[in-house]
């Protein structure tokens, strides 16, 4: 079987043809937008970065929540430059690996997080005085008469 993209991998290795992250497969103009929120403007610079990185960085800057990004950014840079349809990568074998990749990055920064708050005293609840029954008058701000 001929290889796909012969010519645009020579081009590519050429120096030729550049390509824009929109030109991935998967990939649209506003992905291209939510990675250069996060300081990737180009396709090498995403393929440094790497998929999941990528993922994570743009889900902690508030652009997306969906794993669908992350099936498209996986999918866009593997195999290269052709890429593999984001429905593919869900049902793949690399989602369980992705997902708790998703997870352990996410679970190791809410601890680091945690460690990083200041301790504060927890409150307990109302003190004793502060408790309002029913039939005991009330003790609050002072109410105006009309």
């Amino acid at each position: 079987m001929p290889e796909r993209n012969a010519k645009v991998r020579r081009r590519l290795a050429a120096g030729k043809l550049t390509l824009r992250i929109r030109d991935l497969r998967n990939l649209g103009p506003r992905t291209e937008h939510l990675l250069a929120e996060i300081g990737i403007h180009s396709v090498e610079a995403l393929r440094a970065r790497g998929a999941l990185e990528a993922y994570l960085a743009v889900r902690r800057a508030g652009g997306v929540q969906s794993l669908t990004l992350l099936w498209a950014l996986v999918g866009a840079l593997e195999p290269w430059p052709e890429g593999l349809d984001w429905r593919e990568v869900a049902k793949g074998d690399s989602r369980v690996a992705l997902l708790l990749a998703v997870e352990g990055r996410e679970r190791v920064r809410k601890d680091l997080r945690q460690e990083e708050a200041p301790k504060r005293p927890r409150r307990r609840g109302p003190k004793p005085a502060e408790i309002w029954v029913p039939g005991m008058p009330f003790k609050g701000p002072a109410r105006r008469s009309s």
